[in-house]
């Protein structure tokens, strides 16, 4: 009798856990809190460019395109932030901020994304992605982001003014 309970409990488990792996591969989009985009400062360094909906980020996330994966560069921690949007260069950084892990060690030729995140709400802003070949050729006061709406899976470039950029980091609120 144990053993036919014991299958019984197993087969009711099992059918538990498939359920469980069934509910966990549902899509689920987290919630977008703002818009990431990479510009270059007046130095010719590569500088990220976060506006936020409510509350300001405390984290940015920097990933490497390996195949078709991300895997983590660097991530660093904001100091506290107001007024947005906010310009961080990723190859020099500003006072206040702090390399938690990883390196901003750039190479040429590789893709990177990036977007910025609270650590204690869910989502984060609309990720950017790019390469330091963005360097060679910026657009002199456009802020690059990318827009997805047609069938290129990394997207579209498409550089934006400052107003530009506030104005569409709205929609992702």
């Amino acid at each position: 009798m144990r053993t036919r309970d014991f299958r019984l409990s197993l087969r009711h488990g099992l059918g538990a856990l498939a359920l469980a792996a069934l509910m966990g591969c549902v899509p689920t989009s987290p919630a977008l809190t703002g818009l990431t985009g990479i510009t270059v400062n007046a130095e010719g360094r590569l500088t990220l460019v976060v506006a936020w909906c409510q509350q300001p980020p405390d984290r940015v996330i920097v990933y490497q395109r390996v195949n078709d994966r991300l895997e983590d560069q660097a991530e660093l921690k904001a100091p506290k932030l107001s007024g947005s949007p906010v310009f961080l260069d990723l190859e020099k950084i500003p006072l206040g901020w702090s390399l938690v892990e990883g390196d901003l060690d750039f190479q040429p030729g590789r893709k990177y994304v990036a977007s910025a995140y609270n650590a204690k709400k869910p989502g984060g802003t609309f990720r950017v992605s790019f390469t330091t070949a963005y360097k060679a050729k910026p657009t002199a006061g456009r802020i690059l982001v990318q827009d997805h709406s047609g069938e290129q899976s990394d997207g579209v470039d498409v550089p934006l003014s400052s107003a530009e950029f506030v104005a569409r980091a709205k929609h992702y609120c």
